[in-house]
């Protein structure tokens, strides 16, 4: 049963994941003077990043279902690497020089990291619900 789950796309837990992390990870920013309006920008940024995700998921799903926990890890790596690598090349290197694009960025840390540990928690719950059965 484990086979025939893992070879299906979980593309409602991809979103569910993705949402969730939007919402938990910008959540600590609601208390602050910025926090609605850095929620849009941050939404609108993140949007070409989730739909390349989406593109490699859809591609690798089986691999990706299979070890949800090491291809969490790996994407939540790889884009912490790309946004220090468009932090550093948007400002400069210094951090006076932050420009509103990289700030955003920036911000989409937590949503990135609840986003990767959410789907990896669904994930396996499904696996062992599935199993139960």
């Amino acid at each position: 049963m484990n086979d025939s789950f893992l070879r299906e796309p979980q593309v409602e837990l991809f979103f569910q994941a993705y949402f969730i992390g939007m919402a938990l990870g910008h959540l600590p920013f609601f208390f602050d003077d910025i926090g609605f309006i850095a929620f849009i920008p941050k939404f609108i940024v993140s949007l070409p990043i989730v739909f390349i995700l989406f593109i490699f998921y859809r591609v690798k799903y089986c691999e990706i279902n299979s070890r949800p926990v090491l291809w969490s890890f790996i994407i939540f790596i790889a884009i912490l690497l790309l946004i220090t690598a468009a932090f550093l090349l948007l400002s400069g290197g210094s951090i006076q020089r932050l420009t509103l694009l990289a700030f955003f960025l920036f911000i989409s840390l937590p949503s990135v990291f609840v986003a990767c540990m959410y789907f990896t928690v669904i994930i396996r719950l499904r696996l062992r619900g599935k199993a139960v059965r």
